[in-house]
């Protein structure tokens, strides 16, 4: 009798501790899943746009680094996947710069949403990136649109002649130019495909895996899908990147549309037709050969 008093005095003591100590071993555990959140490193996923034909393997370029206000060093070994149309086509692994290319060939023509984010990461933690994958056949004509023709024309300061970097962080919060986004999306629907052209001071103003870029601009104000591509600023860099897609078998540049008189110059030299919409009618003298236009309606009846 005495020995079944004892065990349930003891019992009674046990439960009596559980209750005091169980908050305390909850809160443990918690601060130990929180310091295992905390171990991880954070980083920032990028990846460019790809242009390619049907049936032909494009290589596709990623890169993962850290996420540092003082430096952004690349973080290798990471598994990275690759997914178009939201089903996975490749994986790849990071190298010590932090980069990963992938190899896939479209089967299909068109402009194809690609996203690359982490396998299965334990370790870094990272929002997806994503771009696109411009599929397209060499027949068709490709269309150069110029970004700053894109946007509103500025209440003060006129939008300056020289290819300066367009930053769609702020001066491109701004909206679009009006019928900028209607207008495109007529001509690229059964007519031409159409590249994207910002300048920037590295060749890369625009950070794809980021917010507040070009993409997400376009993408917010319904613009059509195209291929973006910058460049330094300088009649030089562009002249070479129309060079190097010539030479890759894309000569079919039908039409440019800009705001600048070096983006005039360019296509002139290279034989390729340019539609100019001036800052204000007091900018400097354009190209001969090249057209002026007052607004987007306009741009189209000149084509």
């Amino acid at each position: 009798m005495r020995a079944n008093t004892w065990v349930q005095g003891a019992s009674l003591v046990f439960l009596a501790w559980l209750l005091i100590e169980l908050p305390a071993v909850s809160v443990g555990i918690v601060v130990a899943a929180d310091a295992v959140a905390a171990d991880k490193i954070t980083g920032v996923l990028s990846v460019h746009d790809v242009l390619t034909i049907p049936g032909r393997p494009a290589r596709i370029e990623a890169r993962l680094v850290g996420k540092s206000l003082l430096r952004r060093a690349g973080l290798g070994g990471e598994r990275l996947e690759l997914l178009v149309g939201g089903k996975t086509v490749a994986t790849a692994m990071t190298g010590g710069d932090g980069r990963a290319f992938f190899e896939y060939a479209p089967p299909r023509r068109g402009n194809h949403v690609m996203t690359v984010r982490l396998a299965d990461n334990k370790r870094v933690t990272s929002p997806e990136a994503t771009a696109t994958l411009a599929v397209w056949e060499r027949r068709r004509p490709i269309l150069l649109v110029e970004a700053a023709a894109l946007v509103e024309r500025a209440a003060g300061p006129k939008i300056p002649l020289l290819p300066v970097p367009l930053d769609f962080g702020g001066f491109g919060r701004r909206g679009p130019a009006p019928d900028a986004a209607e207008e495109l999306t007529r001509l690229t629907k059964f007519f031409y495909n159409v590249i994207y052209l910002s300048w920037s001071d590295s060749g890369t103003l625009v950070r794809f895996g980021e917010r507040g870029g070009l993409p997400e601009w376009l993408g917010k104000h319904k613009f059509p899908a195209g291929l973006r591509m910058s460049v330094d600023p300088g009649r030089e860099a562009l002249a070479a990147k129309i060079e190097d897609m010539k030479a890759g078998g894309w000569t079919n540049f039908r039409i440019g549309i800009g705001r600048t008189k070096a983006f005039a110059e360019v296509l002139v030299e290279h034989r390729i037709g340019v539609i100019i919409m001036p800052a204000s009618e007091e900018d400097e003298e354009l190209p001969r050969k090249a057209q002026v236009a007052k607004n987007w309606k306009e741009v189209r009846k000149k084509l």
